[in-house]
């Protein structure tokens, strides 16, 4: 049975003065501590009498910027992200219809990564309400089926590069295809390379875990003479945990972070937070409706960038014929000559590893 835990927060309303400074960060670190007494899908929503950035505060002075950085560095530290709103954007307001009118966004729900893994298009409404200077708030975590994708699209993924065999593997797909071209070889690699994946590498808490059972089991039960069955397992748990790393290190796309911070729930919160930020949840047509179905918003988005991108009629001679040429004739032939492999190997071992991969699905680790 799976367990989840639900939390309802209320923060007291007289600590918003910088001067209560000292309440305010006992309230941040009760909010660790609740992080850290529970490991499994976990949702808190309430009154946080915090914001999370200067655009979440409209009207009179601008909040202390140590008061945004310190509750923002609490939610990261405690493995947690927004649930993003949708309606309004302010939760708390005051004075409204006066010049010393103000609204922020004190109201919110935050969740772990492990609770968004059930919940992915989970969201938060911001009701109307004729009393009160709260709004009040809906969370909505009814799951939104989408079309299933029958055919998953291929993605390189760093850690699979110090899966034992994977490098030898890779070598015998390549010269194996019969074809001099480079695009069909990586598109044949790929498809091999995604049959691969589906028994290596695809369950690396598991198998992390199962290490570590492992490696309790036999010292429990040591006769000193299974000593060698412990540095093979602890080998094989070093190599599955820089796995782990790497998997999330190429979807959190933070290229500063030390090895010390490696795996933690700040940066699973990162790579968390970045995917929510990617997900549309809807678009507007040219009347203004909302649209959430999938296929509404790729006919909008087909619809806008059609347009965006079509070819436009318009006397633009007149107006180019007096423009001076700055680029002359040998510079021009240097700019249009084909790349070359170094120019190619330059450029691609410039790019840091965990770069989005291609339209291929390809990375630049894969190249490095």
């Amino acid at each position: 049975m799976l367990l989840m835990l639900f939390t309802a927060y209320g923060d007291s309303p007289d600590t918003t003065g910088t001067l209560k400074g000292g309440r305010r960060r006992l309230a941040w670190d009760f909010l660790r501590q609740l992080s850290n007494q529970f490991i499994g899908p976990w949702c808190i929503l309430g009154y946080f009498n915090d914001i999370m950035d200067a655009s979440e505060k409209r009207g009179r002075n601008l909040r202390a910027n140590w008061l945004i950085n310190g509750f923002r560095q609490v939610v990261l530290e405690s493995g947690l992200v927004d649930v993003p709103v949708e309606g309004y954007p302010f939760t708390w307001f005051k004075s409204l219809g006066t010049h010393s009118a103000v609204e922020e966004r004190l109201d919110r729900a935050l969740a772990n990564s492990a609770w968004f893994s059930l919940f992915p298009t989970a969201t938060l409404h911001n009701l109307a309400a004729p009393s009160s200077d709260h709004y009040p708030i809906l969370l909505n975590r009814i799951l939104v089926q989408r079309p299933h994708l029958h055919k998953r699209n291929f993605r390189y993924e760093n850690a699979w590069y110090t899966e034992p065999g994977f490098k030898d593997f890779v070598t015998d797909a390549w010269q194996v295809h019969n074809t001099n071209l480079v695009m069909p070889k990586l598109t044949l690699c790929a498809a091999d390379m995604m049959a691969w994946s589906r028994e290596h590498c695809n369950k690396l808490k598991l198998d992390i875990e199962d290490c570590r059972r492992q490696i309790q089991n036999i010292r429990l039960n040591s006769t000193g003479y299974n000593q060698d069955q412990v540095v093979c397992l602890r080998k094989k748990m070093s190599r599955l945990l820089s796995q782990d790393d790497a998997y999330w290190r190429q979807r959190e796309k933070t290229h500063y972070y030390r090895d010390g911070d490696r795996n933690t729930k700040f940066c699973h919160a990162s790579a968390t937070a970045r995917k929510k930020a990617n997900h549309i949840i809807s678009l507007e047509d040219n009347s203004g409706n909302k649209v959430s179905s999938s296929t509404g918003m790729c006919e909008i988005a087909k619809n806008y960038f059609s347009k965006l991108f079509q070819k436009n009629n318009n006397a633009a001679a007149p107006v180019t014929h007096f423009i001076r040429h700055s680029v002359l004739a040998e510079d021009n032939d240097m700019l249009t000559t084909p790349f070359t492999k170094k120019e190619f190997r330059e450029a691609m071992f410039s790019m840091h590893p965990d770069k989005c991969s291609g339209p291929d699905g390809y990375s630049p680790g894969f190249y490095q």
